[in-house]
């Protein structure tokens, strides 16, 4: 038997302060009990829209447009590169709602992936795009596309000037450091520290990531020093590299002994 629209749920949708135009409120599996007729408003509360019957069986959504209101960058960044991820906040973003960016030239590169959190919310990865800026794409599965333009730059994170592994050995309390731990961006030095581990003591490094000083450790074995260097550019970009130092033990007692014969 048919259900009659005027016996379902019904739905308010806000006409002013004071007055409220009421509709059905209906499943999709209800929806398809209603004797409908073109032009019949419904709200679909299995996927959250209103909803026109246009005939032959036909409902259409009317969904509320998609907006981008702001996109927030990983940590401290002002720049994104390959991999990051980004925020995307917002209003009206719906189950099918997928990412993409264009570029300066209008090209159009998807997400490698995106989440939809909830409605008014949205993360999304960055692929290997060329240095720029680019705007923003949400696309809702019904179509409907929100912009934010120059929502980011990309820009090439720091290049280390050596290989990760050691960089070599130092007999204690003999051999001077002269190790270059150094990374650049665009052909300049950027800032490095040391972010984890520590160098023997005796060394340091500069900001510009060299390594210099005479061991002093007095170790009774040859040591391994491990530590990990991070490089930030000027849109606070990092990379990290892990390198270690071997000390070669020189040990003296202090004092002298003499054994008899």
């Amino acid at each position: 038997m048919s259900t009659k629209a005027s016996e379902l749920a019904q739905y308010g949708v806000n006409i002013d302060a004071d007055r409220f135009l009421k509709i059905p409120s209906v499943t999709t599996t209800e929806r398809g009990t209603i004797s409908a007729v073109p032009g019949m408003l419904i709200y679909n509360s299995s996927v959250g829209v209103l909803q026109q019957y246009i005939g032959d069986s036909i409902w259409v959504s009317i969904a509320p447009s998609a907006a981008i209101t702001s996109v927030v960058l990983p940590g401290s960044q002002t720049a994104v590169f390959t991999g990051d991820t980004i925020t995307i906040n917002g209003i009206s973003f719906d189950s099918g709602a997928i990412v993409s960016y264009i570029d300066n030239s209008n090209n159009e590169t998807s997400a490698p992936s995106s989440t939809r959190v909830s409605a008014s919310l949205i993360t999304a990865t960055i692929p290997a795009l060329g240095e720029g800026t680019y705007d923003v794409v949400v696309t809702n599965g019904n179509g409907s596309r929100a912009v934010f333009p120059d929502a980011f730059d990309v820009d090439g994170t720091p290049i280390f000037n050596t290989a990760s592994g050691s960089l070599g050995s130092l007999l204690d309390r003999v051999d001077s450091a002269n190790f270059n731990a150094g990374a650049t961006e665009d052909g300049a030095a950027v800032n490095v520290s040391i972010t984890s581990g520590a160098l023997p003591n005796g060394l340091s490094i500069s900001a510009q990531g060299i390594i210099t000083g005479t061991p002093n450790t007095d170790d009774y074995a040859d040591t391994v020093y491990s530590f990990t260097v991070t490089a930030t550019d000027s849109e606070n970009q990092t990379s990290d590299r892990n390198f270690s130092i071997t000390v070669l033990e020189n040990y003296v007692q202090a004092g002298s002994t003499t054994f008899g014969v």
